[in-house]
């Protein structure tokens, strides 16, 4: 087979331009044209945020008497506070909250709700200040979250690795 009729490892398609994106002066990468605007928006109100973040976190040590060298730990914790949770009790809450949207119903009413599928407003409550959920509540919180079984076990225990 000739040289001429192996496809190129690295080739370029002309139609397509690219437009390079630089971060304080260091170029770090090519963007198509017509995601560029996006890219950019959103990346500089991503710093911002960080900004805003800090500068928070940092008037509040000031304003409380706390060390202000633990500007970027304190950050580190309302970042971490902030991410959604993966699994354990705030996962759970997290969904139902998501089902109580889905169904349009007030904090009574997805009371009452949960209620009819044997979760008591205890159990409920249990649940949204982060005990552990028990096993009697699996299947009854199924059949209001609209999952499997065992998808609730993952997001309840954590995924396990295999």
């Amino acid at each position: 087979m000739s040289l001429r009729n192996e496809p190129l490892d690295w080739q370029v398609n002309s139609d397509e331009a690219y437009v390079p994106v630089y971060h304080k002066g260091d170029l770090v990468g090519f963007f198509k044209e017509e995601y560029i605007n996006e890219i950019i928006n959103y990346l500089n109100e991503d710093d911002v945020l960080k900004k805003a973040l800090k500068l928070a976190c940092l008037d509040f040590l000031q304003k409380t008497g706390g060390d202000t060298s633990k500007v970027n730990s304190l950050i580190k914790k309302y970042i971490k506070l902030s991410e959604r949770p993966k699994y354990g009790s705030r996962a759970i809450a997290l969904l139902l909250r998501e089902r109580q949207q889905e169904l349009d119903l007030n904090d009574a009413e997805f009371t009452k709700f949960c209620d009819t599928f044997k979760v008591s407003p205890t159990e409920l409550h249990s649940i949204y200040v982060g005990e552990p959920v028990d096993d009697s509540l699996l299947l009854p919180l199924t059949r209001i979250l609209g999952i499997t079984k065992e998808r609730l076990l993952e997001v309840r225990d954590g995924a396990k690795d295999v």
